[in-house]
């Protein structure tokens, strides 16, 4: 029986131990587990005496036990605390105020004891760097500061931070800045000889230029602005607004008033949280819109790509339109053509230039329900082909770049939600409203297939990382992830968005660049909150793109006139930089 008992007590001190080692048992659970597993232990494995044992030999033994057990204690608390839980245990702190675990400040100090790599943008200019200050710590500064708003390179760059981490390219880029990829020789002499560790160096695609004149541009509007280099995918400006700035959030070692100091960064910290228009969410990536009607782009490219379904130049553009038997509400144009507006502008046999100058939801109601209609599913595969996505095949992740990026969204529901399945449905997905979400990103990458003859690049940040002393760990190099249309279908849509500007349908012309062709879209997207969000994408030189870029304005009314003046300052700007 003793024996038995000595099994049952062996088996469960070693499953407490192995509860005590997986993570994710509790840290106050351990010592507890640890200390019973050591009783349990120790009965299982101390001797059976039938008689009472005396003498020097027997003494020896107990001691030799004791030992055996208090260093066994010991080896599964060392292998616990520096093996299996050493990184969760190393990246922890104790707040000194209330003794609650956050993280480790052996961590913190050993961080500022790394002088990370600096931040290039395109042409070389250094937008983040270290300086040392005593003692060989170092804190991230911004040399553009005094000729820039730091607020223009906010999300795009991230921010370092002591007490709040890390973010942005700052955080997915970190073990290049920080120098735990690279040079491994260089790190191992830095280790054995007590150095300071030195990052790499990161050049990104941006233009600081660009950058600050589309955040001005925003003056003060809530939205985003994105401008893609058609022929690589390279970002040349991603700007999100409101922003914040990322030099308020680093603590500077060398302040005399370290407490103060800290104060400042922790101030700025819940200006930001408590801000109810979301400073730190980066729209260009994560904010998720219905697209209004630059969607009709997709629908079109679906057209044209399908032309014996969908017909493109066989359509009408009622000023209502029921898609649906027994539903009340019908489609209707934002802008009635009781004066045949369209008509005029292309003959009565106008086709999808017209309705598409036009931006006419009845027309583009009608060709969604002719992809979509009988099983097809034509409009559904055109969109994925751009990377949007039904609700139930939403990739993973959406890291679409170097930053991670919100997925867009087709249509969304409940599970067995036959929404998607009703004609209503169709025709508002079809001229972009229904429960489509996208982000300005995507938009941006759609604009930019259109300039590159069919083919969607991969979009990126970060051209290049090196070494501090030169040489060359990283090279981006242009990637097609998808070829939406061909090059017959990307040209032919070309000229219905020159139409879109040249017509000057509702002021359009205001997204026109002196001296270049441009082709663009609008789009004023209903939002149930509030005003409609204002959209545009656009593209030039038309003869050659070189540039597409994405406009987008919370509540900022009518696409054409805000997102179209946005779009042509941006790119007016992007072709005096760098024609």
């Amino acid at each position: 029986m003793q024996r038995f008992l000595k099994s049952v007590a062996g088996l469960i001190a070693v499953g407490l131990i192995i509860y005590g080692m997986v993570p994710w048992s509790k840290e106050e659970h351990w010592l507890p587990c640890l200390w019973a597993a050591t009783l349990l232990g120790g009965f299982a494995i101390w001797p059976i005496r039938t008689q009472r044992a005396t003498g020097i030999y027997t003494a020896t033994q107990n001691l030799a036990l004791f030992m055996i057990i208090g260093f066994t204690m010991l080896t599964l608390q060392l292998l616990r605390t520096q093996v299996i839980r050493a990184d969760e245990i190393y990246n922890r702190v104790v707040a000194e105020d209330d003794g609650n675990v956050t993280s480790n400040i052996r961590l913190v100090r050993s961080t500022n004891r790394i002088k990370r790599g600096a931040i290039f943008d395109s042409q070389g200019v250094t937008l983040a760097e270290n300086v040392i200050v005593s003692d060989n710590r170092s804190y991230r500064t911004y040399p553009i500061a005094n000729q820039y708003d730091m607020r223009a390179f906010g999300h795009t760059l991230g921010y370092v931070s002591s007490i709040y981490g890390l973010y942005g390219l700052e955080s997915s880029y970190n073990e290049y800045l920080a120098g735990g990829k690279g040079n491994s020789w260089q790190n191992l002499q830095n280790q054995l000889f007590s150095r300071p560790r030195e990052g790499n160096n990161v050049q990104l695609t941006i233009n600081a230029q660009l950058q600050d004149r589309a955040f001005k541009a925003l003056d003060g509007r809530v939205g985003s602005v994105v401008v893609i280099d058609v022929k690589t995918g390279a970002i040349r400006a991603m700007v999100s607004t409101p922003s914040f700035d990322p030099s308020q959030l680093t603590l500077r070692l060398d302040a005399e008033d370290y407490a103060a100091e800290s104060d400042r960064v922790v101030n700025y910290w819940n200006s930001l949280i408590s801000d109810e228009s979301r400073p730190l969410v980066f729209r260009s990536t994560q904010g998720q819109y219905p697209p209004g009607s630059t969607f009709k782009t997709v629908t079109a490219i679906g057209v044209l790509n399908n032309p014996d379904v969908g017909k493109p130049e066989e359509i009408t553009c009622p000023n209502e339109l029921f898609p649906q038997e027994g539903v009340s509400v019908p489609v209707v144009n934002a802008v009635d053509d009781e004066a045949g507006y369209i008509a005029q502008k292309y003959g009565q046999k106008f086709g999808l230039d017209g309705v598409y100058a036009f931006s006419c939801n009845t027309a583009f109601a009608q060709y969604g329900i002719r992809l979509q209609s009988e099983g097809r599913n034509l409009l559904e595969d055109q969109a994925r082909r751009f990377h949007i996505y039904p609700a139930d095949e939403l990739p993973d992740t959406g890291d679409l770049t170097d930053l991670p990026s919100a997925p867009s969204q087709l249509y969304g529901g409940e599970d067995g939600d036959d929404w998607w399945s009703q004609p209503v449905a169709i025709a508002d997905t079809a001229y972009g409203q229904g429960r489509l979400l996208v982000t300005p990103l995507e938009m941006a990458m759609i604009t930019q297939a259109i300039g590159n003859n069919g083919d969607m690049m991969k979009p990126y940040l970060v051209e290049r990382v090196t070494t501090p002393q030169g040489s060359e760990l990283y090279q981006a190099r242009p990637r097609k992830i998808g070829d939406p249309m061909s090059v017959e279908v990307s040209q032919r849509i070309r000229v219905s968005m020159k139409a879109v500007i040249e017509q000057g349908w509702s002021g359009a012309t205001v997204a026109g660049v002196p001296g270049y062709s441009v082709g663009g879209k609008s789009g004023t997207a209903e939002n149930p909150l509030g005003a409609p969000h204002a959209w545009f994408i656009s593209l030039a030189p038309l003869d050659d793109p070189k540039y597409a870029v994405a406009v987008m304005v919370e509540n900022g009314g009518e696409g054409t006139s805000v997102g179209g003046s946005l779009a042509g300052i941006v790119m007016t700007a992007a072709l005096e930089i760098n024609p």
